[in-house]
């Protein structure tokens, strides 16, 4: 029998799901690592530490599947988006990766909206953000000129991985969408962009399909892993395009919210309209010519989290929400703004400052806890307006995150979204849809399976 593993990189943690041939998911394991933040603003992690989390990770699953040991394994990939890894010839890493979350670079922006804003919009279909891996790797030319000189490729978190695993520096669109340095009609690196900014070509990692088998797992690897069988890879795709494959099954009428620390929108484009360009994210997919737009609330969980510890309440958060079932639609005129760190979709402003309003001495505990999963689902309806969707083209929305175990909140944001709100009966996140693309690298007819 065979056996699929979806890999998911988070930004805390990582994951592995364990599925089988007939679409069962059979367990998953996980381990953790931490971010650091050495100065103000930097948010930085050791990719060492990825490594020694997936390790962990597939001995724990190995151990409690004791059957995957002898039999042939496919993995799939999918992780944080953005961040910059830098390794030299030998495969050293050079640096901590800079992630996602880090917000050093707003010169860096600066400096790209003013020499190549309209080209960045034009052919990668995106403006210049802290986040996005380019602004990273003009700051890394600025600041520490002998590491990049001493850089043989970048590389996204999960390809890392991948290069660990194979000794390949390969990436796929959808994460090489996410460096806004990819071409996103040609799908390849956008070498004008890449020669004006002084970045040589052959510092990026080769860009190969997302479902594609790109090789095996290396046979020292293989033998300290206790593993007999063979374990070919496919590289997957970027954390949301990996969350969409596995929860969307129709992409012309469905989307996708997710509900995590931060929130997302998604909508896969069918129909090639990239109206009102720089208000939204316009990334690539995993599904072959197919891309999504998609738009972030960096605060969506994390206002929650942040209203209970200012509330100084102990509760559970199942008993913590429930004080907001008794307050009315409305919250009693109280308003929230959940920009507690500026914003991201649609307003690209990280001076934005959350807010509460309309507070009156007559005010409770659930009126302020209703506000504020208000706002959150507000905020995120927001961003789905912002991207100017064929009206009723959307006639339901996948939604995952910890938003799922909470039947309330769920109505709201149905409400809200004028919509019909899906929950999977299992809810894996971005991991499942790595799996998903480890089992299309299999070109079995018999393997293509619903899953």
């Amino acid at each position: 029998m065979r056996f699929f593993l979806g890999v998911d990189l988070g930004t805390s943690s990582l994951k592995i799901i364990l599925g089988n041939e007939k679409g069962r998911i059979l367990g998953s394991t996980s381990s953790s690592f931490s971010i650091s933040s050495p100065r103000e603003g930097y948010s930085e992690e050791n990719p060492q530490e990825w490594v020694a989390a997936f390790e962990i990770a597939l001995m724990e699953l190995i151990h409690r599947f004791p059957e995957i040991k002898d039999a042939p394994l496919t993995m799939g990939f999918s992780g944080q988006m953005h961040s910059l890894v830098l390794i030299d010839k030998a495969g050293n890493v050079l640096r901590p990766a800079i992630l996602w979350n880090d917000g050093r670079t707003t010169e860096e922006v600066k400096e790209l909206q003013q020499l190549v804003g309209e080209h960045l919009l034009k052919v990668e279909k995106n403006i210049p953000l802290e986040g996005f891996t380019l602004p990273k790797i003009l700051w890394v030319q600025k600041h520490q000129p002998e590491l990049w000189e001493k850089t043989w490729k970048f590389l996204l978190p999960k390809d890392y991985l991948v290069y660990y695993l194979t000794g390949k520096a390969l990436t796929e669109p959808s994460d090489a969408a996410g460096t806004i340095m990819l071409d996103i009609e040609k799908q390849s690196w956008d070498t004008e962009l890449l020669k004006g900014l002084s970045i040589p070509l052959d510092k990026c990692p080769e860009i190969c399909p997302s479902t594609e088998i790109i090789g095996e797992m290396t046979s020292d690897l293989k033998k300290n892993f206790g593993l007999t069988g063979t374990v070919s890879l496919v590289l997957g795709g970027a954390d949301n395009a990996c969350g969409a494959f596995g929860n969307i099954s129709n992409p012309k009428i469905q989307g996708l919210i997710s509900v995590g620390t931060s929130g997302v929108v998604l909508v896969y484009e069918t129909e090639n309209n990239t109206d009102n360009l720089g208000k939204y994210h316009y990334f690539t997919s995993v599904l072959n010519d197919i891309n999504y737009k998609m738009g972030v609330t960096l605060a969506a969980g994390y206002s929650l989290d942040w209203i209970k510890r200012l509330l100084g309440s102990e509760d559970s958060f199942v008993t913590f929400t429930k004080y907001a079932e008794e307050s009315p639609i409305g919250s009693l005129g109280v308003t929230y703004l959940p920009y507690l760190f500026g914003e991201r979709s649609p307003y690209f402003d990280p001076s934005l400052s959350g807010g509460l309003f309309g507070l009156k001495a007559h005010h409770q505990q659930s009126d302020i806890i209703r506000a504020v999963m208000e706002g959150i689902a507000f905020s995120l309806r927001n961003v789905y307006e912002s991207m100017e969707i064929e009206k009723n083209k959307i006639e339901k929305f996948r939604i995952t995150g910890g938003v799922v175990k909470n039947p309330f909140w769920l109505q709201m944001f149905a409400d809200i979204f004028e919509a019909e709100i899906e929950v999977l009966s299992f809810d894996e996140g971005p991991a499942y849809g790595a799996m998903l693309c480890a089992v299309a690298g299999i070109q079995e007819d018999d393997l293509l399976i619903k899953w």
